[in-house]
């Protein structure tokens, strides 16, 4: 999976990623275990990571990710016809 935005990362090595599944052209979460637990890699969908219980710092991190960028793209200016 290639245009991973890191996200959060964890004292213990933990990292979460955004990213696109290139199969379903759908947001995914890439979660790396630290190498002591093995470097396990996991791909969940945003929604279900967004669900998933308990809450952690990683998706209050992903949460703002998400509406920093739904901001960013309710201010970007609109390209009219006429311009492109």
């Amino acid at each position: 999976m290639e245009n991973l935005k890191e996200f959060a990362s964890s004292t213990n090595g933990d990292r979460w990623f955004l990213g696109i599944n290139p199969a379903t052209n759908r947001e995914v979460v890439v979660h790396r275990g630290n190498s002591s637990s093995g470097g396990h890699e996991t791909i969940i969908p945003v929604s279900s990571f967004l669900n998933q219980r308990p809450f952690g710092p990683e998706h209050q991190a992903l949460d703002l990710l998400l509406a920093d960028r739904r901001a960013n793209e309710s201010e970007a200016p609109e390209t009219r016809a006429d311009e492109r």
